[in-house]
């Protein structure tokens, strides 16, 4: 039966088409520091290529929604070695798959060209192979989906056996992270705990790492999520529970300084930062490459500062998290703050344990909500957004913290 039902949608389906365009990060040839860091560049763009700000551009030069375009890009790869970005769109229209991968090229090509002036050469980019539309489909295959039906009959029926296992109370990954948000999932990355003498940001320490390729891109992602418009704060707290918000905050700001962005990291909650980055009283700050600064007065709430060498992160904290705190001063502090960096990161304790973090969150022009893998609760995560909306914040989208005590 599965298999006579596979043959009948595979009649009913229309025939697919894929087409790819090839871009070049970086200069053709170069020292090894240049291609290596071109390398990474491109691993970027192929995250940047799937944003709203790309996917738009290019929606409106094919004629089609950002939804539907959305959908037919197939896929979007950065190869370290080659430096070779390659996207692949897939239509029922071979002249439009054509098209889509060309126009996604075309903006992708234009937003590096637009940052010409701040981006270094292994940053640039340029179209080396323009897509044509192909001859030959790709798809459906009867020889393929027929006997894949009647597998998938054959599995169904054992997927009965494991059902039990499959209820789990917890988040898993970040499909279902996108099924119960009624928000942006901006990605996953590891919540590593991770510290090199020196060097307290995953970006620093490990710089090939999965986990720094994936706060590089998750702080590409929050940039570029104001539009034209450069994103001044960003809140960053866990959902109900979660005890990942500070670890993620601290490695974003040290993604976001690597761009040359001078960060401020504002520690308004529980969890102490300090002890993040690798120091708890005086004596370890000296030895973490961490200097104390001038406490920083607004009104009636005192930060203390701490400036981390060799880093564009300066590090303030509340000396009192606990006491109330008015819209109107967490807006004043943050313009405070502002006066001396590019961008600020805030942490603050968890949606359902602090009510200062609601304040902070419409304070600041962004709030990004951290889901903890195997600890949030799936219930939790649209009552933590709807209350983060009720106090009026911008929340932009939720990340998927990956814990790995390093």
């Amino acid at each position: 039966m599965a298999a006579l039902m596979g043959f009948l949608v595979e009649d009913r389906l229309p025939p697919a088409y894929e087409s790819e365009a090839s871009l070049l990060v970086g200069p053709v040839s170069g020292d090894r520091e240049v291609l290596e860091a071109a390398g990474q560049q491109a691993r970027t763009y192929a995250g940047i290529a799937r944003t709203a700000t790309i996917v738009t551009g290019a929606a409106e030069l094919v004629g089609i929604s950002p939804q539907s375009l959305r959908s037919k890009l197939e896929d979007v790869t950065a190869s370290n070695i080659t430096r070779l970005l390659t996207i692949r769109a897939r239509d029922s229209d071979p002249d439009r798959a054509a098209a889509i991968a060309n126009a996604v090229a075309a903006q992708l090509s234009a937003f590096a060209t637009e940052a010409a002036g701040l981006t270094p050469r292994e940053g640039r980019m340029r179209v080396v192979e323009r897509a044509t539309p192909s001859t030959n489909d790709i798809g459906p295959s009867a020889g393929l989906i027929v006997p894949l039906a009647a597998l998938a009959g054959v599995l169904g029926a054992l997927g009965l056996a494991v059902l039990v296992d499959a209820l789990s109370t917890t988040v898993k990954n970040e499909q279902e992270l996108a099924r119960l948000a009624p928000v942006a999932v901006l990605g996953s990355v590891d919540g590593t705990r991770l510290r090199a003498l020196g060097r307290p940001f995953v970006v620093e320490a490990d710089p090939d790492s999965e986990a720094a390729t994936g706060y590089r891109l998750l702080a590409a992602k929050i940039e570029l999520s104001n539009g034209n418009r450069p994103l001044r704060s960003v809140l960053v707290l866990d959902a109900h529970g979660g005890q990942s918000g500070g670890r993620l905050a601290t490695n974003l700001a040290g993604a976001l300084a690597e761009g040359g962005a001078r960060v401020s990291l504002i520690d308004s909650g529980e969890k102490d930062v300090r002890e993040l980055l690798g120091f708890s009283d005086e004596a370890a700050a000296s030895e973490s490459g961490v200097t104390r600064g001038r406490p920083l007065k607004v009104g009636r709430v005192m930060l203390d500062r701490f400036r981390v060498q060799g880093s564009k992160v300066t590090l303030l904290q509340l000396r009192s998290a606990s006491e109330p705190l008015e819209l109107e001063r967490a807006t004043e502090v943050l313009e405070r703050v502002g006066a001396d960096a590019d961008v600020i990161v805030l942490t603050t304790a968890a949606v359902d344990r602090s009510p200062n973090g609601l304040v902070w969150s419409r304070a600041a022009e962004a709030t990004v909500l951290v889901t903890q893998r195997d600890h949030t609760k799936r219930e939790q995560i649209p009552a933590a957004v709807e209350t983060l909306q009720l106090a009026g914040a911008n929340v932009i989208g939720t990340v998927l913290c990956r814990d790995r005590i390093l």
